[in-house]
């Protein structure tokens, strides 16, 4: 069937898949919905104003409309991601499971406070026995960092008092006499009970031993002077005390589509700026985080490469691992390929044999067919062995064509014998001629 007959066809199946294409489009998108749902804090906390922040950024810089669920601890906000009522969530790693989660970016860096009443006997977190501490609702972030604490210093919860108590009675009440409380420093009720000047701060000397317990908690310094107070800076020397990082999370089954919004959102410079822990962290880790799953829209985002480069670090592994079969496969196919050539030599020798025995051949033939016409003097028969000389030469200059050999001095040698002889017997055929003429 020619190109012609083929072309209705063609434009046909061209049109039909163009028409499934729109339709397949439309359909993705009328399925995609433009409203982002965000788990972040409960209301008045920290994570709560960062929720706040995110809503204006995404929907300033993308077409999502944001929704903020109410919220609480980071195991609440992993319920609500999993059963699909929220779509991103931000969660501590130290206070929750990670499992099929994936990471989309850090967002703040949060840090556990051993805070009590300055006019307190407590210089340190072994003398908390026994006194009214609050370490946050059961399953909350502040209960989870602080039981990991205690436990590392061995101070059993049981020992103290009013633990359920919200530490946001510190300055409200006369229930407690102090708090371990996990935010940030721009908290602003820490920072108000810190600019009380009724409190002070407790240092966490053994803090690189507990982060070396707690994967997802590190060791930190809490610099001079962060908390402004009416006694003036605190604290007055820097201490040591742990951080753990918030993180936006989502489902490992996201859409590409929404993370990719999110991203575009917080990596805009001017939303970057009021979030610097993400910038820290692309300068630190490249966009991957070692010990939790990174969303693959967000990896792509970070490093475009980076599927690529998993990819032939994956395969030159495997090729390690298989180094001696390889090796001997490898051997294997240089010996067959060696073995393959040689043959393939030997073939190509024969052929150039054969050839020449040919043309050889086709020489012998004139050389005898010059013999036979020296003793000829019959036209007719002169007439014949000029028409097998030109036979001769003509199935020699094929076999050359055939065979690359036109420039061979057999070949040569060959076709000066088919002229000469073809010159001869033209000659005595002119001869005769002539006689007859002068005859008649």
């Amino acid at each position: 069937m020619s190109f012609y007959n083929l072309r209705p066809f063609l434009n046909w199946g061209l049109m039909i898949a163009a028409i499934l294409g729109v339709i397949y489009i439309g359909y993705s998108q009328s399925n995609t919905s433009n409203v982002m749902r965000i788990a972040s804090g409960e209301r008045g906390s920290y994570l709560y104003s960062v929720g706040k922040e995110l809503k204006l950024a995404i929907e300033q810089y993308t077409d999502y409309k944001v929704e903020l669920v109410v919220s609480r601890s980071s195991t609440f906000n992993r319920g609500v991601l999993q059963s699909g009522k929220a779509d991103v969530a931000i969660i501590s790693p130290a206070a929750s499971s990670m499992t099929n989660m994936s990471v989309v970016v850090p967002i703040s860096k949060s840090y556990i406070h051993v805070i009590v009443k300055e006019n307190s006997a407590i210089n340190s977190i072994s003398n908390l026995a026994g006194h009214r501490i609050s370490l946050g609702a059961l399953q909350s972030d502040h209960r989870q960092n602080a039981l990991k604490l205690l436990n590392h210093y061995r101070v059993e919860e049981k020992t103290l008092r009013n633990t359920e108590v919200s530490h946001l009675e510190l300055l409200e009440g006369d229930n407690l006499d102090g708090a371990i409380i996990t935010s940030s420093f721009k908290d602003e009720y820490l920072q108000k009970l810190m600019a009380s000047g009724n409190f002070k701060l407790i240092e966490i000397e053994a803090a690189e031993g507990v982060a070396t317990a707690y994967p997802y908690l590190h060791a930190s310094t809490l610099p001079v002077g962060v908390y402004p107070s009416i006694m003036g800076p605190m604290p007055t020397k820097s201490l040591s005390i742990l951080s753990t990082d918030a993180l936006l999370v989502t489902r490992t089954d996201a859409p590409s589509l929404l993370v990719e919004g999110l991203l575009t959102a917080l990596l805009n410079k001017d939303v970057s700026e009021k979030f610097p822990l993400i910038k820290e962290w692309l300068n630190a880790t490249g966009g991957i985080l070692p010990s939790l799953d990174t969303h693959e829209a967000a990896l792509h985002v970070f490093n475009p490469y980076s599927k690529l480069q998993k990819t032939a670090y994956a395969f030159l592994l495997q090729l390690w691992i298989y180094k001696w079969v390889i090796l001997c496969l490898t051997v294997l196919f240089l010996s067959a390929l060696s073995r393959w050539f040689d043959i393939k030599n030997r073939k190509a020798e024969e052929n150039k044999k054969n050839r020449f025995q040919r043309i050889e051949k086709l020489l012998e033939d004139i050389n005898q067919h010059e013999m036979l016409q020296a003793d000829t003097k019959d036209y007719r028969l002169l007439t014949r062995r000029l028409a097998e000389a030109r036979k001769i030469k003509q199935d020699g200059i094929q076999i050359a064509c055939e065979q690359n050999m036109s420039n061979s001095p057999v070949f040569i040698a060959f076709l000066q014998q088919c002229d000469h002889v073809i010159k001869d017997i033209q000659w005595k055929l002119s001869l005769g001629l002539a006689g007859s003429t002068n005859v008649a």
